[in-house]
């Protein structure tokens, strides 16, 4: 990827990783358009980075994305970077009554809606010189978590897509690539114990990965993820989930202390 001159947008971009994205876009001279469904939060990402273009919708619905795909379209018409960035998280039991519907919002929300997005906004990206798509997915595409199986599923199944959509592209020489952060200071992570990458790192080590053209971006503790996944991953499945279980325990008994 070019480092500056680029047309880029960030889906979910009003907090977390994908403002951390945004703002290190920016800074290396791009043009960047965050999008998320709530307008206070774009507003306050906007007022801290006044530089930033924000669109609100909901890219989980036909609707919000085919509302972004005009806006696109009819403002910034040289968009060459997608980044598919927007998810949701649970940590849920498998039996819950309510795992169900639970799965099937994170499936809408993390698979399907990034490849519809995809769908809807090729047209305005194979017109552009040097049209990237990247995905975000997660370290539990290795090794997968037994108390968030849902969003685990979710990514995974977006993984696969990805690696089908990279060999499908390339006559169109458009470059897909996957990210694949490990656990970062963010909402989704918040209370937990365990050693959290800053946004701010995060965002520049997959700048540099896209820039350096990688198309899988393994950061951080993701890379012994993918280690663990390969050489023993019986060992790694089990200690992995046996410490979030430990951890989600200690939460719960700090919450009730509170």
């Amino acid at each position: 990827m070019k480092q500056n001159g680029n047309t880029v947008l960030i889906t979910g971009g009003g907090t977390g990783i994908g403002l951390a994205m945004a703002e290190i876009f920016l800074n290396k001279g791009n043009e960047v358009i965050i999008c998320g469904r709530t307008k206070a939060t774009l507003d306050k990402a906007q007022e801290k980075i006044p530089l930033l273009h924000t669109i609100v919708a909901d890219v989980s619905s036909k609707e919000g994305r085919k509302a972004l795909k005009t806006e696109i379209a009819n403002h910034f018409p040289k968009l060459n970077v997608l980044v598919n960035n927007a998810g949701i998280y649970s940590i849920t039991d498998i039996m819950d009554p309510k795992y169900i519907p639970i799965l099937e919002s994170q499936l809408t929300t993390n698979l399907v809606a990034p490849m519809a997005l995809i769908q809807e906004l090729m047209p305005v990206l194979e017109k552009n010189v040097d049209a990237i798509i990247v995905n975000v997915t997660t370290g539990y595409v290795f090794i997968p978590s037994a108390q968030s199986s849902a969003y685990s599923a979710s990514k995974t199944a977006l993984r696969a897509i990805t690696q089908g959509l990279r060999f499908n592209l390339q006559k169109k020489s458009i470059r897909v690539v996957e990210i694949i952060p490990p656990a970062v200071d963010t909402q989704m992570n918040k209370g937990k114990k365990i050693s959290l990458m800053t946004s701010e790192l995060f965002a520049q080590k997959a700048f540099k990965g896209l820039v350096n053209g990688q198309d899988e971006i393994v950061i951080g503790m993701s890379k012994l993820g993918k280690l663990l996944s390969r050489i023993a991953p019986k060992f790694g499945f089990k200690k992995m989930n046996t410490d979030e279980e430990k951890q989600r325990m200690e939460m719960d008994l700090a919450a009730i202390d509170l």
